[in-house]
């Protein structure tokens, strides 16, 4: 039975559904269905656990050059690269999508309300030291992840990618992948953004989506205050980030503007 030999790692609401459908289309590429099979991210995975992932999900490989997954909380969840190292033999290839983590913060906290997660009324800063799966804080805190994979596994086998260049340019943000895994470019590349999330909106001088909603229930909210306190907290981890990945991110140290 075939296992991945490259994982798309993360992060959440940076762009890896899109880049995941289209190296979906290639030929030279399996990846899973679902996208993102959360496997490694459970506790306790032993070897019938893993034959049963293999034969579940990837049975359908034809001889791929590269078979993937793309389970986005695997870079920051705790159990997830101890397993892997466990389970998968060699240097699998792991591409990293990274997202400005202010904005990336507001489209977490949104995905999370529109799901129900938070108690109606709960505030952004309310939710910022939440246990991780919850928190838009911690989940967009990206060097203390990125140093504990870099420490496992050899430089050269990660690709760090930015969801700027995803909206500037989608191909060559799905070049730079498609060079990163040593195949042809893809053909088809959809302008589109795939789950962009909810259009926002400046209103009454507060932060908040654009979308109509159900009667029931209240637009969230974010106070140009809290967006900037929210935003001073990442200042070190962009800095680290940039040296850890080469990335320029010296553009990420601006607050985002958000809409217009």
């Amino acid at each position: 039975m075939t296992a991945p030999n490259f994982f798309i790692l993360g992060a959440q609401k940076a762009g890896t559904t899109y880049l995941a459908k289209v190296l979906s289309l290639h030929p030279e590429v399996f990846f899973s269905e679902p996208k993102e099979l959360m496997f490694f991210s459970k506790a306790d995975i032993d070897q019938t656990d893993f034959r049963t992932y293999k034969d579940e999900y990837f049975s359908g490989t034809r001889g791929e050059k590269w078979v993937g997954e793309g389970s986005t909380t695997y870079l920051q969840w705790p159990d997830a690269l101890d397993n892997l190292k466990a389970h998968i033999e060699g240097t699998p290839k792991f591409i990293v999508c990274l997202r400005q983590p202010t904005e990336k913060a507001i489209s977490f906290f949104i995905h999370n309300w529109r799901r129900n997660r938070y108690e109606p009324g709960t505030t952004l800063t309310q939710t910022l030291d939440m246990k991780l799966g919850l928190s838009p804080l911690h989940t967009s805190l990206y060097a203390p992840s990125i140093k504990r994979w870099l420490k496992a596994y050899p430089r050269e086998n990660f690709c760090f990618m930015k969801f700027d260049h995803l909206q500037a340019a989608p191909d060559r943000f799905v070049r730079k992948a498609t060079d990163f895994l040593g195949i042809a470019p893809s053909s088809d590349i959809p302008n589109k953004l795939i789950n962009a999330g909810l259009p926002l909106i400046w209103e009454d001088g507060k932060l908040t989506i654009a979308s109509k909603i159900d009667k029931d229930q209240t637009r969230p909210v974010f106070t140009l205050e809290e967006l900037e306190a929210l935003h001073d907290r990442f200042q070190d981890d962009i800095k680290e980030t940039a040296e850890l990945t080469g990335l320029p991110l010296v553009n990420w140290a601006k607050l985002p503007q958000f809409a217009s």
